[in-house]
């Protein structure tokens, strides 16, 4: 991706780009490029800078402009640092398995521009339309044509018991994993009459849970079992599923076969 450069700011010490190496980033030192210590060009960028809530203007226009070509954005670009940016900042430091926070750090310009090719999910070569839930990295990626077009923050079940309503009995707070497909869905806000929770834009791959919006998604697992999005990411979400759309929930990405080789043709 490109993205223009900064405006000057803070600047940052080049040698502290080590610390990309947590994410699986290759970055060559100072001496291996033949740059001086103070970072003066990376990608486009001729400063780094630190943004978070509250924050406008054109480096946040740039922020939102790269994480909408990542795939971790899809609202409009406004120049707020809002809710809908610090949601798609939180997914990018999901991805990358960094501190599930909602400020966009000034190394966070090098992340971003530096993704690894390697996205950790399965290559699904059979299915070029699916939904891959990592229950690992609180992450749900959409994949349709073969293309990730979307990675967005999600909250899974939180592993507790609680009373249930409908049962009267105690639960246990789980997400079914394993190989579903998007079986029915739901427009808008829907409350249950017996339990009162309420779900937005409901798509159902089991019998009992789903994926939906919902007014509170945590960065850490919380649900009673469905998979929750952010309303906003759930209206984005009407676009690219559809009933019948493979879904797959798993803690640690399966191994696939590769694509069979193409058939030899042979001439007389």
């Amino acid at each position: 991706m490109s993205v223009q450069a900064m405006r000057p700011r803070h600047r940052v010490v080049f040698l502290a780009v080590a610390v990309l190496g947590a994410t699986g980033l290759v970055v060559p030192s100072a001496e291996a490029t033949g740059l001086s210590d103070e970072l003066t060009a990376v990608a486009g960028f001729h400063d780094l800078v630190r943004l978070e809530a509250d924050a406008s203007g054109p480096d946040v226009e740039h922020l939102q402009a790269a994480l909408a070509a990542a795939g971790f954005f899809h609202s409009a670009i406004t120049g707020t640092y809002d809710r809908e940016t610090a949601t798609a900042v939180l997914a990018l430091h999901k991805y990358l398995r960094l501190p599930r926070t909602s400020t966009f750090n000034a190394l966070d310009w090098i992340r971003l521009e530096l993704l690894p090719e390697t996205t950790g999910i399965p290559d699904r070569w059979y299915e070029p339309d699916r939904v891959e839930v990592d229950v690992t990295r609180q992450v749900m990626f959409i994949i349709r044509d073969g293309a990730i077009t979307g990675i967005l923050p999600v909250s899974t079940a939180g592993n507790y018991t609680y009373d249930s309503p409908r049962s009267g009995q105690r639960v246990s707070a789980h997400t079914p994993h394993g190989d579903f497909d998007l079986m029915w869905r739901q427009w808008g806000w829907n409350c249950d009459r017996v339990t009162g929770w309420c779900v937005y834009n409901y798509w159902a791959f089991t019998p009992f849970y789903g994926i939906h919006g919902y007014r509170e998604v945590p960065n850490y697992p919380a649900s009673h079992g469905c998979t929750r999005v952010n309303t906003w990411d759930s209206d984005w979400l009407d676009s690219q599923l559809f009933i019948g759309m493979p879904v797959h929930v798993w803690d640690d990405p399966p191994e696939i076969a590769p694509a069979p080789p193409p058939p030899v043709h042979r001439t007389a």
